[in-house]
């Protein structure tokens, strides 16, 4: 099982909801995207699927006639001069539009559908860079749906004397250093958190967060340097924290749909910030407690 593989197979793990819509994802969120199709303008070449290194693409030996009988001819019209009189032909032959699909005689180049996964893909651009008839292209939309089928809710586990626990991502430069601060100035705050040291909040992975909600976490906090002064890239926008900050808002938007929201939560505090690093725990376990325990024990608790 390679990572995205297991990355899906983890969502599929956490999801106590159907989700419903379609996301939109970051531009700097690189790795989740739709591959849009035009099968009139495909010359079935297969030089998408060549370029394609982890095998989401393939070539089916069939027309889909609705895309053909629907499709709109640009004015400069499609490259292959053939491609085009077929499509014209098939919106004369609209009486026949009850057909769904034709098959390619075996051995007639030209002619064929893609298809596509949208489990395997990992939005390289490989394959629209490949494609020399512009009938491929990629779209920051992610479609939870068709990636991991509908939902069962889980049962609700009554917890007595219930109290949330939660993982706290810290980076080793500025969070940490406020951890310890808060402690060195004997403030109170919940002791409801673990810790976890990263070199810099952008190391923190999707996967190792939903490993915690997998095993019954109520919720996850990253913590990192203040944005612009990230000891792994300052102000610049690819700076670890700049990117995480997106990364959870993309992951908290499918928490969200998968009937997690608010679990997940991002936050930063220079080493100097020992009181602001407490207020952030302290505000973060309420919220946790106000949403109760995690949904995800009741798929633990059938799993056992």
């Amino acid at each position: 099982m390679d990572k995205r593989e297991r990355l899906i197979q983890k969502i599929r793990n956490i999801a106590v909801k159907t989700p419903t819509r379609i996301l939109e994802v970051p531009e700097k969120v690189e790795g989740f995207g739709t591959i849009s199709y035009i099968p009139p303008s495909c010359s079935a070449c297969k030089k998408c699927i060549e370029a394609c290194e982890v095998e989401a693409l393939e070539l089916e030996p069939s027309l889909r006639l609705p895309e053909y009988i629907n499709a709109v001819i640009p004015e400069e019209g499609f490259r292959s001069k053939n491609r085009e009189s077929l499509v014209s032909l098939l919106q004369v032959l609209k009486q026949n539009g009850e057909v769904q699909t034709i098959s390619v005689p075996e051995g007639l180049p030209g002619y064929g559908s893609i298809s596509w996964s949208a489990q395997k893909c990992i939005a390289c651009n490989k394959c629209v860079e490949a494609c020399k008839e512009d009938c491929l292209s990629l779209e920051k939309t992610y479609d939870l749906v068709s990636v991991i089928g509908e939902v069962e809710p889980p049962p609700v586990v009554e917890i007595h004397d219930w109290e949330p626990f939660i993982i706290c991502f810290v980076c080793w430069e500025c969070s940490h250093a406020a951890a310890d601060l808060a402690g060195l100035m004997h403030l109170h705050y919940p002791t409801n958190i673990r810790t976890v040291r990263v070199p810099c909040s952008g190391a923190v992975e999707p996967i190792q967060i939903m490993t915690a909600l997998e095993n019954g976490v109520d919720g996850v906090l990253v913590t990192g340097c203040l944005l612009s002064e990230c000891h792994y890239g300052g102000d610049d926008p690819l700076a670890g924290n700049f990117m995480q900050a997106d990364f959870v808002k993309f992951w908290q938007s499918i928490f969200e749909e998968i009937g997690l929201g608010g679990r997940l939560y991002i936050d930063f505090a220079s080493a100097a910030m020992g009181i602001r690093f407490a207020e952030i725990v302290t505000e973060f376990v309420e919220r946790i407690k106000n949403l109760g325990p995690s949904p995800v024990r009741g798929k633990l608790e059938v799993q056992s």
